[in-house]
C-alpha cells in the first residue's frame, strides 16, 4: 500500500489493506461491497488527480457564487442609496444585478459544463476504460475473491 502511495502505478492493494485503511465497524461493512474495479479506481493515480481538479473547481465557482450573492445581499441591506438609483426609467441597480445573478448562474453552469469536457471527461473515460478491461480476475481488497459480484 505505501509504495502505491508512492505513486508507482499498477499496484492494486493487497488483500485487507483496504480494510485496514477505512477503519472498522460500519466502514468495513460498506467496503465489502467493492468490486475490484472500484478498488483500483479508487487507488488509481488518475483518480485522485481526477478528484483533485473537481473539487478544485468545486471551490472556486461555490466561492464566486457565494461572494457574488452575499455581496448583492450586503449592497442591497447597506448601500440602500447606491441600489436605488435610478438606470433607465424605473430600472434600477438593484433590478439589473438581481437579473445578473441569474445570468450568471447560467454562465457559470456553462463555464463549468465546458470545464468539464475538456479538462476532467478525458481522465474519467481513460479511468473507465482501464478499470472495465483487464480486471476480472483482480482480487478484491477486502475479500480476496476474484471476479465481479
Amino acid at each position: 500500500m505505501v509504495d502505491y502511495l508512492e505513486g508507482k502505478p499498477g499496484m492494486v492493494p493487497e488483500v485487507g489493506e483496504v480494510e485496514s485503511f477505512r477503519g472498522s465497524g460500519e466502514q468495513r461493512g460498506r467496503a465489502q461491497g467493492a468490486t475490484a474495479s472500484a478498488v483500483f479506481a479508487s487507488w488509481n493515480p488518475q483518480f485522485v488527480t481526477l478528484r483533485r481538479r473537481s473539487m478544485a473547481q468545486m471551490i472556486i465557482l461555490v466561492s464566486i457564487v457565494l461572494a457574488w450573492y452575499i455581496g448583492y445581499l450586503f449592497m442591497s441591506a447597506y448601500q440602500r442609496d447606491v441600489m436605488g438609483h435610478q438606470v433607465i426609467g424605473s430600472v434600477n441597480v438593484a433590478l439589473i444585478v438581481g437579473v445578473g445573478q441569474f445570468a450568471s448562474t447560467f454562465v457559470i453552469a456553462w463555464a463549468y459544463g465546458r470545464y468539464a469536457r475538456h479538462r476532467l471527461d478525458p481522465i474519467a473515460e481513460q479511468i473507465r476504460t482501464g478499470s472495465d478491461s483487464g480486471l476480472a480476475d483482480v482480487p478484491t481488497a477486502v475479500s480476496g475473491k476474484a471476479g465481479r459480484p
